[in-house]
C-alpha cells in the first residue's frame, strides 16, 4: 500500500463476480517537513495519482467505491473492454473513497436481436444499452460505420445525440440556479437585454423557465426558414459568442410569433437563448460549462460536440441521409451537422456508456448515493411539466404501465442520426437506442429505435 496523491495504484482482473480491488490512502496532513521533502524527492517525477485495471476485450465492467469497506457505491456503471486497460485519475472521484474495485458484469448480448431489426429497417448501424440500478443489463452494437464500407461499429463508438442535448442544458441551468447565479424566473431582458438594444418589448419578460419548457413564444424551425433567418445563421462565421448574438438579435428585434407563456411551441431557438443566458451569468461558453459542470462530474469522458468522426476518416460512425430510398454517408464537415451555434439545443455526442451514466443520473433520486449535481428540489423541478402540459425541462413526461409510473422520454436527431431515450425512475432503469441515419420520409430511424426499445422493455424492464 502506498500513501500520497502522486502514486499510481495497480490491480489485476479476476473472474466475474470476484472483483479486484485497490485500497486508496489519502495524503497525510501535518507531515513533518523532512518527511515531506523526502517524499517529494522520492516520488518526483511521478504520474498523477490514479488507478488502472487490465480489461478483457469485449467484456463489461463497473467500478465501485467505498468509504468504510461495508457498503459499495457504483462510481462508473458502464465500462467496456475496448482497450487493454482502464485508467482514471484519483481526483475524478470523491476524496472520501478509500477503496475501489472493478467488477465484471454478466450482460445480455443484444446483437442477435439488433441485427434482425437493423436488416429489417435497412439502417446502416444500430446500437442500444439498458441500465438498471446503475448496472448495465443489456447492450449491443451492429452494422457499419459508413454505408458501403466493411468497418463495423463498436460498442464504444460515439453517437450524435441531437435534442437529447436539451435536457443537458436544462440540467446545467439547474446547477447554476442552485448556486444562485440565475433563477428560473430570470428574464431575457435582465440577462441579455443590454446586448440587444433593439430587443422588442414582448421578449423582455420571457423567463429562463419558459425557454426551457418551450413556452417562451420562440419560433420553431419552419418560422426561421420562412423569415430567412435560418440561412443567415448557417452563413455566420467567427467566434461562437458572435454567432449566437446574431441569432438572438435577428429573432428578438421582432415580436415573438406566439405570445409568450400561452402555449407549447417546440423551439431550438429557445434553448439557444437559454444557453446564452447561462453563458452570460457564468462568464463561460456553454460548451465549457457543459464539459466542466456535467460531463466531468458524471465521468462522461467521451462526450463532445458535433460529428464524432475526424474529417477524412472513419474512426467513428458517420451520419447518413436517405437518398433515393437508400442510406448515403455524410462525411464529417460543415454539412454533417446543424450550425455549431445551435449547441444548447442539440450538438452533443458520446458513447452509449457515457450516455447511460447521464440517463441514470436522471433515473435515480437526488438523495441517492453517487454524484449529486443539483438539490432535491431542483431535481424534482427538472422532471415536472406545467399543469395540463407534458413537457418538463428537456423531457417529455408521461405515464407508462411498464414503468410503474411516470417516465421521461426524448428523441434526438440532426436529420443524419437518431437517438431515442427512455427513463423509468420508478424502476431505476434507463435505456437508449441509436442509429447513424435520420428519419427521412418513412420514419425508419424512429421505427427501428422504437421497436428496439420495445423489445428491451418487454424482456428486461416491464416485468
Amino acid at each position: 500500500m502506498c500513501k500520497g496523491r502522486r502514486i499510481t495504484w495497480y490491480s489485476s482482473m479476476t473472474e466475474p463476480g470476484n472483483p479486484s480491488s485497490i485500497t486508496l490512502h489519502p495524503p497525510h496532513r501535518g507531515i513533518h517537513w523532512v518527511a515531506l521533502l523526502a517524499w517529494i524527492f522520492l516520488t518526483f517525477p511521478a504520474r498523477p495519482a490514479g488507478f488502472r485495471f487490465p480489461l478483457e476485450q469485449g467484456k463489461f465492467y463497473r467500478l465501485e467505491g467505498t468509504t468504510n469497506a461495508d457498503s459499495w457505491t457504483v462510481l462508473e456503471p458502464a465500462i467496456f473492454g475496448d482497450a487493454p486497460e482502464w485508467v482514471r485519475s484519483r481526483s475524478d472521484y470523491p476524496a472520501a473513497i478509500r477503496e475501489v474495485r472493478l467488477v465484471q458484469e454478466s450482460v445480455v448480448d443484444l446483437n442477435p436481436t439488433l441485427e434482425k431489426l437493423r436488416a429489417k429497417h435497412g439502417v446502416p448501424a444500430l446500437a442500444a444499452i439498458l441500465v438498471r440500478s446503475n448496472r448495465v443489463i443489456a447492450a449491443g452494437a451492429v452494422g457499419v460505420r459508413v454505408q458501403g464500407s466493411e468497418i463495423p461499429v463498436e460498442m464504444g463508438d460515439l453517437w450524435h445525440q441531437g435534442s437529447i442535448t436539451k435536457s443537458m442544458t436544462a440540467t446545467l441551468a439547474g446547477i447554476l440556479v442552485d448556486e444562485g447565479r440565475i433563477h428560473w424566473t430570470s428574464t431575457l431582458g435582465q440577462i441579455l437585454g443590454p446586448r440587444v438594444p433593439g430587443m422588442h418589448e414582448d421578449w423582455r419578460d420571457v423567463t429562463l423557465g419558459q425557454l426551457l419548457r418551450h413556452r417562451s413564444g420562440a419560433p420553431d424551425h419552419d418560422e426561421l426558414v420562412r423569415n430567412k433567418i435560418w440561412d443567415a445563421i448557417w452563413n455566420q462565421r467567427g467566434p461562437m459568442s458572435g454567432r449566437r448574438l446574431h441569432w438572438l438579435t435577428a429573432v428578438t428585434t421582432n415580436p415573438p410569433p406566439t405570445a409568450p407563456g400561452t402555449r407549447f411551441v417546440y423551439s431550438n431557438t429557445g434553448y439557444v437563448f437559454a444557453g446564452m443566458m447561462l453563458e452570460q451569468v457564468s462568464g463561460q461558453p456553454w460548451e465549457d460549462l457543459l464539459r466542466t459542470r456535467l460531463f466531468l462530474p458524471l465521468g462522461m469522458h467521451t462526450a463532445g460536440f458535433g460529428p464524432p468522426a475526424t474529417r477524412g476518416h472513419t474512426n467513428q460512425p458517420w451520419g447518413h441521409e436517405w437518398i433515393h430510398g437508400k442510406p448515403s454517408g455524410i462525411p464529417p464537415g460543415r454539412n454533417a451537422d446543424n450550425p455549431q451555434s445551435l449547441g444548447p439545443a442539440g450538438t452533443v455526442h458520446g458513447s452509449l456508456f457515457d450516455l447511460a451514466k447521464y440517463l441514470m443520473f436522471h433515473a435515480r433520486p437526488a438523495e441517492a448515493e453517487g454524484v449529486r449535481l443539483v438539490s432535491p428540489e431542483t431535481f424534482q423541478r427538472l422532471h415536472e411539466a406545467p399543469v395540463g402540459e407534458s413537457y418538463a425541462f428537456g423531457w417529455h413526461v408521461m405515464n407508462r404501465a411498464w414503468a410503474g409510473g411516470d417516465v421521461l422520454h426524448h428523441t434526438g436527431s440532426n436529420t443524419q442520426w437518431f437517438s431515442n431515450a427512455w427513463i423509468a425512475p420508478g424502476k431505476q432503469a434507463a435505456l437508449i437506442a441509436v442509429t447513424n441515419i435520420g428519419d427521412g420520409s418513412g420514419k425508419k430511424a424512429f421505427n427501428v429505435t422504437d421497436e428496439t426499445l420495445g423489445r428491451m422493455i418487454a424482456n428486461h424492464v416491464g416485468r
